[in-house]
């Protein structure tokens, strides 16, 4: 199932034609609720859902039914109810769908608007959202995508060999912490070779292009992206993968294993990422918030929903924090250049703080979403801190 990248947020802005389903529900990895199709079940609800609101549209009963065919597709395939995560989102709209794993719960939920509703997957594509996981090691190739909260692995079998050891047949597996001195095997006797053998050059020379063809072919996955990457294996591996790297946004540090990756639970691996990962997610967080502190009050900050939507628009936001809670309906007026917020939804609003995040994002500005991973709260006098880049 795809991870949902920024890039992605972009694609979806671009094929919106007439009105766009956004379904969102918690799901379950595993257990009774699995077993029993409690997330199906759900679906199927928010299905009838959808159709009501479509209805509320005016649209015909002949292209609701159009609309919904590839949400009634996704409910009937059985094996797709039995890998979720911890969230569900699928997009609807004419001609096109795409779902997305989420990595987050999600509270269940039904939109049918002229734009696609990306506001509770704000906490995954923010600033303090999530990051990745990298092990390296011998018997196991491994990528995690992460939040504070939880942890689940990526399947990237598809494009990377999911060991070294099946990916550069080494003659003899030895422990990690050996590679510096490799072994052959001639007419049944061992030969030793050291670091500054033949041999060992030639398997140091093999791992370093295999790092650059785990590198080269990640970017299917990092290409874009800005989050925090943490790498877990032996030092000299993940020495060897940060000096060939092109993501430029590796954690300083490792994660020491010594053994196979599968001696190391996926959660021992989050939480000692956790421990490279929490300091700077909150120094971030931090920072920002002391820039916009310091010049509060001098017109190039605002807490005002309407405002700080209408300049992401023109795009002068460069941090935006937001806090979680209800839809704050209103309209962007193109000719005015303003935007304006209504008591009760109207028929081509947008929920303003969605508007304001998502145009931030696609022109490069950075996103916070307070109350969560234990950042500091927006205000209690309102939705949104921004501060503006002029």
């Amino acid at each position: 199932m795809a991870l949902i990248k920024k890039k992605d947020i972009e694609d979806l802005l671009n094929v919106q034609n007439g009105l766009c389903i956004s379904i969102y529900i918690p799901t379950h990895r595993s257990g009774n609720e699995v077993l029993n199709g409690q997330d199906q079940t759900l679906f199927k609800n928010k299905i009838r859902e959808a159709k009501a609101l479509l209805a509320r549209h005016d649209v015909p009963d002949e292209e609701i039914e159009t609309y919904i065919k590839p949400a009634e597709t996704l409910l009937a395939d059985t094996n797709f109810w039995r890998h979720q995560s911890e969230g569900l989102v699928v997009f609807i709209t004419k001609g096109f769908s795409k779902h997305y794993s989420l990595p987050i719960a999600v509270s269940e939920m039904v939109y049918v608007l002229d734009q696609f509703y990306f506001t509770p997957i704000l906490p995954v594509l923010s600033q303090n959202g999530r990051f990745f996981i990298l092990c390296l090691n011998r018997e196991k190739v491994g990528f995690y995508e992460a939040t504070i909260e939880r942890i689940r692995p990526i399947d990237i079998t598809a494009f990377v060999p999911s060991s070294m050891n099946e990916a550069l047949r080494f003659d003899v597996k030895g422990h990690d912490q050996d590679f510096h001195n490799s072994t052959s095997t001639v007419n049944g006797t061992n030969i030793l070779h050291g670091a500054g053998s033949q041999k060992g050059d030639e398997e140091h020379e093999r791992v370093r292009e295999f790092m650059l063809e785990i590198d080269n072919n990640l970017q299917q996955i990092l290409h874009d992206e800005h989050e925090p990457l943490v790498l877990a294996g032996v030092d000299h591996y993940c020495a060897i993968y940060r000096n060939i790297s092109k993501y430029k946004n590796i954690v300083q540090g490792n994660i020491n294993v010594n053994e196979s990756a599968a001696g190391m639970s996926a959660n021992v691996i989050h939480e000692k990422a956790l421990e490279l990962v929490r300091p700077l997610m909150q120094q971030n967080h931090s920072d920002s918030l002391s820039r916009y502190e310091n010049v509060a009050g001098t017109g190039v900050t605002s807490e005002d929903i309407a405002t700080v939507a209408a300049e992401a628009i023109h795009g002068r936001v460069d941090t935006l924090f937001i806090a979680p809670g209800q839809p704050v309906w209103g309209a962007y007026d193109a000719k005015n250049a303003t935007a304006v917020v209504h008591d009760e939804y109207q028929r081509g609003d947008d929920d303003l703080i969605n508007l304001a995040a998502i145009k931030t994002l696609s022109q490069g500005g950075r996103v916070f979403v307070s109350s969560y991973n234990g950042m500091s709260e927006v205000g209690d006098s309102g939705n949104v801190r921004a501060l503006f880049r002029y």
